[in-house]
């Protein structure tokens, strides 16, 4: 079976969080917006592997309110079962009793785990499709092989727990030899010991280390790319360059022979640095899993915390590429713009918190046609993952407005980045693309175009998409035809003139005699300053000359456009959230 969705109601912070799940699921989220709660309550009903059956919840994870006595702790896991494995292998399962049709025919099961905040005992139940209790009660053989083939695996990359000794359950595996099982233990052990130099090194690994779990995974590189790796995917072929480049002199190849090239990383660009992502992701599911034995139709969770702490860019989207192609259920909570870069928004969840209540924001499948999520998500790829994190875009056509609009803001006091603004160029991708993720994910926005027939059209597409309760001035139209007219209309004619090289009066042609020259119009002026220098530069120069005239210097179109933008964002920070911001995520030492 896989979770398809989770309920929590008044644990730590936690007023009422509703998350649904898929096979690959990635978190986001402000500080104190329930992350880490969330990986805890999953361990704490489910249970790790060869943990104790948990039976009770902690006096800390009752949530804190004004009244004397904390409220009870609800949490709902939802289960279904996997729609191809079901079609492939039709068979009687011990969960059908605890099954129940809900109101779209999808047999699911729906267990409840309560906590009596007086003495933290965990009672739980089955639910059916109304939420009631169902009858007649199914067997306690339910819940023990639920927690028994569904454990939670919290895997926190950074953080090793020290243990070697693993075991999966391999008595039903009887072309397997004695000798096979104990190669594949020391196999392992070599993985996990390369996986904690990784972890905890503040310095190169040995090469020969890693060229030593390189060679176990070769050892046993059929049964765990069955164990660990989808079947679709580039990553069973990542396994194969370690076996045909060659091994140590000496060493056994994969037809049982001593190997005659030396152990060497595959040739081709970024090898290495997939290597160490392939070994710090195994290595980590090796050793979180501990001394175990887990049932070999097991389907643990595996929930890994910000997979990007203590490492470098490009060893987060080697480890992204592996994470991805997990057989298992996978759940990342993670606060890296380098490894939401990678990442396709269809997994993404983002959280966002209000009045204790945690909403999780997903883009829905029918928002973005193909086209319109390709160029968008190609656009959020190139600017980064970082922009997923704000709490608000300022939507701006171009470059220019891109660093004009920082700079302005700067010297109006305001730092974008602080205040959770990011500009987002929408030239490139289109207006509609970027409104309608931002209104999925409940990021606000706001667009500035110019007042040229383009900037029309590009204004009129986003109040066609503004949604209820959203007002008008989520859109800003500016009077100039480009921000270059609306800045030399406020002030900036002397600069645009000193810039293209024109003289503030026409000046008499001496040479033939006609009087004077012509009077340049504005525009001219400005495409003469753009063709001398460029588009951005002249903003830098717009940014320098404002700094030095101070807040004064910021038109007042533009003012209010930036200041629009800082209310939104801060309208989105749920202040109630500060008096229970201690309680929501105690400390783990992983950040």
């Amino acid at each position: 079976m896989r979770l398809t969705h989770v309920l929590i109601e008044n644990f730590r912070g936690i007023a009422r969080m509703d998350l649904p799940l898929d096979r690959l699921t990635v978190v986001i989220g402000e500080n104190n917006h329930g992350k880490s709660s969330l990986l805890d309550v999953l361990e704490r009903c489910l249970g790790g592997p060869g943990t104790p059956p948990p039976t009770h919840f902690d006096p800390t994870d009752f949530r804190r309110t004004p009244a004397p006595t904390p409220e009870p702790i609800r949490v709902v896991l939802t289960f279904e079962h996997d729609a191809d494995a079901v079609r492939a292998a039709p068979r009687h399962s011990v969960f059908d009793m605890a099954m129940t049709a809900d109101e779209d025919g999808v047999r699911r099961l729906h267990a409840e785990f309560a906590g009596d905040p007086h003495t933290g005992a965990m009672d739980v139940r089955f639910l059916d499709a109304d939420g009631q209790t169902l009858e007649p009660v199914p067997h306690p053989v339910v819940l023990a092989k639920l927690r028994q083939l569904h454990p939670v695996l919290v895997v926190r990359l950074a953080q090793p727990h020290g243990s070697t000794g693993l075991e999966w359950d391999r008595s039903g595996d009887r072309e397997r030899q004695d000798g096979d099982s104990d190669q594949e233990t020391r196999a392992e052990e070599d993985i996990a010991r390369v996986y904690r130099l990784l972890a905890q090194a503040r310095g190169p690994v040995p090469s020969e280390e890693v060229r030593r779990a390189l060679l176990a995974v070769q050892r046993i590189r059929h049964t765990f790319a069955d164990r660990y790796v989808s079947g679709e995917g580039p990553l069973r072929g990542l396994l194969e360059p370690w076996v045909a480049v060659g091994h140590d002199r000496g060493a056994p190849n994969a037809s049982g022979r001593p190997g005659k090239h030396p152990t060497r990383l595959p040739p081709h660009p970024g090898s290495g640095s997939h290597a160490l992502g392939l070994l710090l992701v195994l290595g980590s599911l090796i050793d979180v899993r501990g001394e175990a034995v887990l049932p070999q139709d097991a389907h643990p969770l595996i929930a890994i915390e910000e997979p990007e702490v203590h490492m470098h860019p490009m060893m987060v989207a080697s480890t992204w590429d592996v994470i991805e192609h997990l057989r298992a259920q996978t759940l990342i909570v993670t606060n890296s713009g380098e490894l939401l870069a990678e990442v396709p928004l269809h997994f993404l969840r983002r959280l966002v918190r209000r009045d204790g209540r945690i909403d999780a924001h997903r883009l829905r499948d029918r928002t973005l046609s193909p086209d319109s999520l390709r160029r968008v998500g190609y656009h959020i790829r190139a600017k980064r993952g970082s922009v997923l994190f704000a709490r608000c875009w300022l939507l701006v056509e171009g470059e220019t407005e891109f660093w004009l609009m920082r700079q302005l803001a700067h010297v109006l006091g305001y730092d974008l980045e602080a205040e959770g603004v990011r500009c987002v160029e929408f030239a490139q991708c289109g207006v509609e693309p970027l409104v309608r993720l931002a209104n999925d994910l409940h990021i606000e926005w706001h667009l500035v175009a110019d007042g040229d027939q383009a900037g029309a059209s590009y204004v009129q597409e986003a109040r066609q998409h503004l949604v209820e309760g959203q007002p008008k001035r989520h859109v800003t139209r500016l009077r100039g035809r480009t921000i270059e007219m609306e800045l030399w209309s406020h002030g900036y004619e002397d600069l645009y003139r000193r810039v293209a090289g024109v003289p503030d009066q026409p000046d008499a042609d001496a040479r033939n005699g006609r009087g004077r020259r012509p009077k340049l119009k504005a525009h001219h002026i400005v495409n003469r300053a753009i063709r001398r220098h460029s588009k951005p530069f002249l903003a830098v120069t717009v940014a320098e000359e404002a700094a030095r005239r101070g807040p004064d210097g910021v038109p007042p179109s533009l003012r209010r456009v930036i200041e629009h933008a800082v209310a939104l964002a801060r309208s989105a920070v749920d202040d109630g959230s500060k008096e229970e911001a201690a309680a929501l995520e105690p400390n783990t030492g992983s950040r």
